[in-house]
């Protein structure tokens, strides 16, 4: 399901080619967003807790509502590829439409140093999304302008530039996942919040244009992260009169709802020694009818994990929403071995479905709990251990999936790996494909599941 920013088209979107829908889902365990771990203080910018104070729970508390900074202790202690969740697409037209000339930017606070090398998006073409050739997109990275707006300082001097022209691709209908290969003439700093701007500097940018994509909740289930801030990882469109030469007005998409939907980008960064940060939540089964499932004492689901590296974790988030009141019984396994377990109750339902344009997507809520009290159990490397989901008596429960972009060219930490998706059929454990549940699907799948690392 696609939601349109370009009020050029305001369609769903459909399932056409699979490989075409496939929303990016992704986060990393222990270093979201990031290729180094997490911890420690930041600089560039307010708003986020620069230095915030290390949690000491067996749960990372939900922050207040400027959320964590990327690079804080708390979003260290994060594992798991429910950090972000997604409801749909969006998308951010690049051009000229109607009166109206549009830029986005894609502002994050880096985890990483190092010169750019590389930005992976997701480009959406079609009716409504694209036009003609699709353009010319220019990449600049810009720093911060250090307002409370946190809008991108448009008269610096770039840090690295890049260019996309789509091509006869533009006039397809299949999605673009491509690399822009970026000339870099100053290094990101870890802690410093940048923007990578995106405008189109073709001749006709009304007869030619594109549309960035972007994962996107629906207001009433809060922003796409409920941990991370919305100023270190955000969509905003810059907009100005066609043919002025003005200074743009920004709107912040992830700070503010756009038509009741919350953004943040589709976006991998590499830099030229190999670090990578990003999210690439990039398809969501949260469509209601049609995708999003409904488990029941004998239909359970799990996420089955796969740790690179030793991890001892403490806590459990799960966003769900009960349609049928009582217990969900969580449960740790390695094997047949159960680690620990615990259960969530609701005494009435509280499931709904919200209209988002022309479909539905669910309403969920995140549950939390502790792993044996807070003791916690060791993930150790090279193993693997189910986080599994079972609704006890009568009780159903709904919950949604969303793909990563593993299969569409993102990586760790971008793209969550360490853990897929699953759900019982006939007795069978399956992987999960939300247009079809009785099918096995590919590992692209992940449930919105975090797991809490010790302090």
């Amino acid at each position: 399901m696609k939601i349109s920013n370009s009020n050029v088209a305001n369609t769903v979107h459909k399932r056409v080619v699979r490989n075409n829908i496939l929303l990016f889902s992704a986060l990393l365990a222990g270093a979201v967003l990031s290729g180094c771990g997490g911890g420690g203080g930041g600089s560039g910018g307010s708003g986020a807790s620069d230095v915030p104070v290390q949690q000491t729970k067996a749960i990372v508390s939900q922050p207040g509502s400027e959320g964590y900074a990327l690079n804080s202790a708390e979003i260290g202690r994060l594992y798991g590829p429910g950090v972000f969740r997604q409801d749909a697409l969006g998308n951010t037209m690049i051009g000229i439409n109607g009166s109206q000339e549009r830029i986005v930017s894609n502002r994050f606070r880096a985890t990483i140093s190092g010169n750019l090398a590389s930005a992976r998006l997701y480009w959406q073409p079609g009716t409504g999304y694209s036009r003609g050739n699709g353009g010319v997109i220019r990449l600049r990275l810009l720093p911060d302008d250090g307002s409370d707006a946190h809008a991108p300082d448009m008269s610096a001097t770039p840090l690295a530039t890049a260019e996309f022209t789509p091509g006869a691709a533009a006039q397809g209908d299949r999605a673009i996942f491509a690399d822009s290969t970026f000339t870099s003439q100053q290094p990101l700093v870890a802690g410093q919040i940048y923007h990578l701007v995106m405008d189109n500097v073709a001749p006709d940018p009304r007869e030619n244009y594109i549309s960035s994509n972007n994962a996107i909740t629906h207001e009433q289930n809060d922003r796409p992260s409920r941990w991370v801030s919305s100023i270190d990882w955000g969509t905003l469109r810059g907009s100005r009169a066609a043919g002025s030469s003005d200074a743009f007005t920004w709107s912040d998409y992830t700070r503010n709802a756009s038509n009741g939907n919350y953004y943040v980008p589709i976006l991998q960064l590499t830099t030229a020694d190999g670090q990578r940060q990003g999210m690439a939540n990039m398809e969501s089964g949260a469509v209601d009818p049609g995708r999003i499932f409904t488990i029941g004492a004998e239909q359970p689901i799990r996420e089955r994990f796969r740790p690179t590296r030793e991890r001892r974790v403490t806590g459990l988030s799960f966003a769900t929403a009960a349609s049928v009141a009582g217990t969900l019984q969580w449960r740790i396994l390695q094997g047949s071995n159960v680690l620990a377990s615990g259960q969530f109750t609701t005494d009435a339902p509280n499931y709904t479905a919200l209209q988002a344009n022309a479909n539905r997507v669910g309403k969920v809520f995140w549950h939390d709990a502790e792993i044996n009290g807070g003791q916690g159990v060791t993930l150790a490397a090279g193993q693997t251990y189910d986080v599994e989901f079972q609704p006890q008596g009568q009780s159903q429960w709904k919950v949604a999936d969303f793909y990563n972009g593993s299969l569409h060219g993102f990586s760790w930490p971008a793209a969550f790996t360490e853990s897929n998706a699953q759900h019982r059929v006939n007795g069978q454990w399956i992987n999960v494909d939300h247009f079809n549940h009785t099918r096995a699907g590919k590992i692209e799948a992940n449930w919105p599941v975090v797991l809490h690392m010790a302090p």
